[in-house]
């Protein structure tokens, strides 16, 4: 029996069973299952007057996103360094004039309104297939520090309710590699609170001379006053030699507690996007490398990040049921941070800007990816237990 012979039956059925009495019902059900080979349960709802609808076939959506507009977004998320679709889809206004001025990127008008008005969802959906896989962390190479600590407070989040330039939290990523044994290379990794702003810098060991020169270093470089220094309580960092430098420039000196990675949150997370993700976990230990690694920090990292990589800041959490939502704020560069906050080194800004005019983020960002590539080779050292 064709399905369109059952539905005729089951009408002609149908007012019978409704009226039926439960015995009659009982019947008259076993008859139409034993006519068409339904199962009873599907058999009273067809008697119900349940159909089959045809299902209709939708024509495919016309692809609104095609190739052309994924070229220039992978052209865009290249220069802007592999960042998240929440950080890369507001920047995208921004960026993609920067490589249009370059004449890195020509597309057509229609492309470009595309690219311009994404949503991250949109944006998302467009580079996930081309995500990497992360690299597994190790372990930490530095030491608690000495009874100095019980002079040195305790602070846990106070200066991020300052929002002002010059208060960074400061933290050591070693490249001792799969040996950690001899002397080797750590970098010296500072990033402001306010406004995103980071500095790094490449020293051979722990020793507090090197330490406090790479912290010297850093307070030259800075754009704004160094006005507070926030490291962890490691002994590199928890010394007298730090302690009286920070005490005749007048910049607040304080430590995270023992055990408490959160409390260096924004430096720890800079750790690894900014060193980790980029120079990875073998071994550096040559002076060859530190001379490498400190020219690639200064003339191309610390452009780029500052000018061209665009962070997000917490502005506030919200508690909705048993769950937090954080609220952060448009995603801007440290450079435009550092400008609106007018606590600013003329002079240095005036040459950051006048780079960020003149370059375009994705000839940086190529040249910083020729230069890892170009990595000094380790020299072969036996370590013996």
């Amino acid at each position: 029996m064709r399905v369109k012979e059952r539905y005729e039956l089951a009408r002609e059925l149908g007012d019978r069973y409704a009226a039926a009495r439960r015995a009659e019902r009982s019947e008259i059900l076993n008859g139409f299952c034993l006519a068409t080979g339904y199962e009873r349960k599907y058999a009273i709802k067809v008697l119900r007057g349940r159909q089959r609808k045809a299902v209709r076939r939708s024509q495919p959506r016309r692809r609104r996103y095609g190739l052309a507009f994924r070229h220039a977004l992978k052209v865009c998320w290249e220069a802007s360094g592999y960042i998240c679709s929440d950080r890369l889809q507001p920047f995208l206004p921004t960026l993609f004039p920067l490589l249009e001025r370059h004449r890195q990127l020509d597309v057509e008008p229609a492309t470009r309104d595309l690219l311009v008005g994404a949503s991250v969802a949109t944006v998302e959906r467009n580079l996930v297939h081309l995500r990497r896989g992360l690299v597994a962390r190790k372990m930490s190479q530095t030491k608690p520090g000495s009874l100095l600590r019980r002079q040195i407070p305790v602070v846990v989040g106070q200066w991020k309710a300052l929002d002002v330039p010059g208060y960074l939290e400061i933290d050591l990523v070693s490249h001792s590699g799969d040996v950690a044994a001899g002397l080797w290379i750590y970098t010296l990794c500072a990033t402001d609170l306010s406004t995103g702003w980071t500095e790094r810098v490449g020293i051979m060991g722990t020793g507090q001379t090197g330490v406090l020169a790479a912290v010297e270093q850093i307070r030259v470089q800075l754009p704004f006053p160094l006005l507070g220094l926030h490291p962890d309580s490691g002994g590199e960092f928890i010394n007298w030699q730090l302690f009286d430098y920070c005490q005749a420039h007048q910049i607040a000196f304080s430590r995270s507690r023992p055990y408490h990675k959160n409390d260096n949150a924004h430096v720890e997370q800079k750790n690894w996007t900014l060193v980790r993700r980029l120079i990875g976990y073998q071994r550096l230990d040559t002076p060859g490398q530190l001379a490498w690694l400190n020219q690639l920090y200064t003339e191309l990292l610390r452009p780029y990040n500052n000018c061209f990589q665009p962070v997000m800041k917490l502005v506030k959490k919200e508690s909705v049921g048993p769950r937090t939502r954080k609220v952060y704020d448009r995603p801007t560069t440290p450079l435009q941070r550092v400008l609106s906050s007018g606590r600013t080194d003329a002079t240095k800004v005036r040459a950051l800007t006048d780079l960020y005019t003149r370059i375009s983020p994705l000839t940086l960002k190529r040249q910083i990816d020729r230069r890892l590539a170009a990595m000094p080779a380790a020299l072969e050292v036996s370590h013996t237990a």
